[in-house]
């Protein structure tokens, strides 16, 4: 199980100076799977992990370890 990702999420988004909603329609899911994944009420599957960690420019075990 990893560890609650939802704020590593959100800080790199506002570092890229991207809305949910431009996050959203980048990657191809609905703001509230933005807002759901940065809320730790669901975690991304594998292939969205790969999108965010492209899109935010880091790779998947840097968002998955990042403290």
């Amino acid at each position: 199980m990893y560890p609650a990702i939802g704020h590593k999420l959100k800080m790199k988004r506002l570092a890229r100076n991207l809305t949910q909603k431009e996050a959203a329609k980048i990657i191809g899911v609905s703001v509230y799977m933005i807002s759901a994944w940065e809320n730790d009420r669901y975690f991304p599957s594998a292939v969205r992990m790969e999108q965010l960690s492209a899109l935010y420019g880091i790779s998947v075990e840097e968002l998955r370890d990042m403290k």
